[in-house]
């Protein structure tokens, strides 16, 4: 390991006991999308952070969902840095009380420590250790998404406006394999579909009941067939509601249908294709109705990102560590930035099981590497970076 890189893991480890403070912090907040209180709180407490080091740090204000935190710094070149983040969570109010961070067996568990609160711990701490070396770091602009587990509708406004100001994109998502980095993701989106039918007694004679749940039997197997796993497709319903009672036949049913595509030219045809099998009336006197739409681009790779994964190889190297970029399943804000064209690296946070679940958890001794492989290329990206 280099003399530089060295001090700049000895500077992120001499502050390992304060990132599991603020991990804790953090992750002890319910910050699940619909609660905005708790999101609110998140951003209040890293903007804070953010301005301790020197960035203009500002809250934008939204009603339905989290607020937002936008930081900007200037710093070394012309050429500017995104660090990409989100503050809510899928986990519902009351559960940080039910499952508070805690350490077990070389892992912290608790909602969110991995997506993505180990992340934003992470990108803090790089940024301190740079400080506190006095290493130069680009001009850098941090947002920190409040609705990005609901599709980041309203966020998504600011990320692609920053993107198109930024050279390089490094985001905070977590990592799900040793080592690796996400320069691949899967584009996504849902759809909402209610079918209507007709009541009636399933004994009444000559019934002019229409069984709005076995329209939605059928449409459930119509749509899953869509899935091709060659071509990069997936479709699945795993959400349905319908009916009110045993003995009556249901007058409406409801799903929500998630669609994953991993090719950005399949978008529009695999949209198509969901549309016209979920849209169509298959039994006589149903009537359907459908919303939504392909909300993320997939991230594919291009060559400004290839450039980026060198520098990010090299910084690495310096460290004695290894990257290995890999392909993810789930979006992040990191597909809108790719899909603009912007070098993006994603997949930076910490190495994280059961993402979502139950059990989600880190290993708590990739936290302190991936913080100083963050660092580092940060301050490569300062002195002699790639265009």
């Amino acid at each position: 390991m280099e003399g530089s890189a060295h001090e700049i893991l000895e500077a992120v480890r001499s502050k390992e006991p304060e990132m599991f403070a603020l991990l804790e912090l953090l992750v002890n907040i319910d910050s699940g999308s619909t609660h905005k209180e708790g999101v609110d709180a998140c951003g209040r407490i890293l903007a804070s952070e953010l301005k301790s080091l020197g960035f203009e740090a500002s809250i934008l204000a939204e009603t339905e969902c989290g607020s937002h935190v936008l930081a900007r710094r200037g710093g070394t070149g012309e050429r500017r840095l995104f660090l990409s983040a989100h503050l809510d969570t899928v986990f519902p109010e009351g559960t940080a009380a039910a499952n508070p961070f805690h350490v077990k067996g070389g892992q912290a568990y608790g909602p969110g420590v991995g997506d993505i609160k180990g992340g934003i711990v992470q990108m803090l701490y790089a940024l301190k250790a740079l400080r506190d070396l006095g290493r130069p770091t680009p001009p850098i602009s941090v947002f920190l998404t409040g609705d990005e587990e609901i599709g980041s509708v309203r966020g998504r406004p600011h990320i692609e406006a920053i993107a198109r100001r930024s050279s390089w994109v490094l985001v905070l998502e977590p990592s799900s394999k040793p080592g690796s980095v996400a320069v691949r993701r899967w584009g996504l989106g849902s759809f909402h579909l209610t079918i209507t039918g007709k009541s009636a007694h399933v004994l009444k004679p000559e019934s002019d009941g229409v069984n709005a749940c076995r329209e939605l039997a059928l449409k459930i197997l119509a749509l899953e067939s869509l899935s091709d796993p060659v071509a990069g497709i997936k479709v699945s319903v795993n959400l349905v509601q319908g009916g009110r009672s045993r003995q009556v036949t249901a007058a409406e049913a409801r799903a929500d249908i998630d669609v994953r595509v991993r090719d950005a030219r399949r978008m529009e045809s695999v949209e198509a294709m969901v549309r016209r099998v979920a849209g169509a009336p298959i039994l006589p006197g149903i009537r359907v109705d459908l919303d939504g739409k392909l909300t993320r681009p997939p991230l594919e790779p291009n060559a400004a990102t290839e450039a980026l994964l060198e520098t990010a190889r090299s910084a690495a190297a310096e460290l004695g560590m290894e990257i290995e970029p890999i392909e993810e399943y789930g979006g992040s804000d990191g597909c809108f930035t790719s899909a603009l064209g912007i070098a993006t690296l994603d997949g930076l946070g910490p190495l994280t099981t059961d993402m979502c679940g139950d059990e989600e958890h880190i290993e708590v001794a990739s936290l302190v590497p991936r913080t100083a492989l963050l660092a580092a290329i940060i301050t490569r990206l300062a002195s002699g970076p790639p265009a």
